[in-house]
């Protein structure tokens, strides 16, 4: 039933996926469905920790912050990629099911953890959601197959650079890409926390 939902959900527009939409691919009555849950915001529930168990990696003990938050990052993003229908539908929900908030919460935990002051930690959170979110989002989206194309028409006097680079363009957008930001995110995020601990021992 949760893997229908999910296969429902990828295949149409956010606003297309009701109880009885998913009961009419399912064969059965929208009552039957409400037998086994209670409403759509726990179906989008249960397919929300599906997406996320498919791609689930442990940490190794003994990680560190730094691989504890890559990790979670990585999935989100991985997750955003795969299902952008199903991410639009959990930013939407306006119910307390816990949604992508686990993932939030084992962030911000690794980052407390690691020494940072909640409300640097929750600054570090956004910057960190926001990034996977919105490179996710360029990934999963239509892109122009004729970019480079377009590059080419325009006027190389203006745009010298991105004329240079123009075959290679759509590398800006590439897992490669969103492994190389990340990096450079926890890199700055780190440097940020030794300084404030280093500060700290200093008084």
């Amino acid at each position: 039933m949760v893997e229908t939902a999910l296969t429902l959900i990828d295949r149409e527009e956010p606003d297309a996926f009701t109880m009885r939409r998913l009961a009419d691919e399912l064969g059965m009555g929208v009552m039957t469905l409400y037998g086994y849950v209670r409403n759509k915001d726990e179906m989008v529930e249960g397919v929300t920790t599906l997406a996320f168990a498919e791609l689930h990696r442990e940490t190794p003990a003994g990680a560190t912050w730094e691989d504890l938050v890559r990790t979670e990052v990585e999935q989100l993003y991985e997750v955003s990629r795969r299902h952008p229908h199903l991410v639009t539908l959990i930013l939407s929900q306006r119910s307390p099911t816990p949604g992508m908030f686990r993932l939030r919460e084992r962030i911000l935990g690794a980052l407390v953890d690691a020494g940072f002051d909640q409300t640097r930690a929750l600054h570090v959170l956004g910057i960190l959601i926001s990034y996977a979110l919105g490179f996710a989002g360029l990934r999963a989206g239509p892109a122009p197959v004729d970019l480079p194309e377009r590059i080419g028409e325009l006027p190389a006097g203006a745009f010298p650079h991105l004329h240079e680079a123009a075959g290679e363009y759509a590398a800006h957008v590439s897992d490669e890409a969103f492994d190389y930001g990340l990096g450079v995110l926890l890199r700055g995020v780190g440097a940020d926390l030794e300084a404030g601990l280093g500060s700290a021992r200093r008084r």
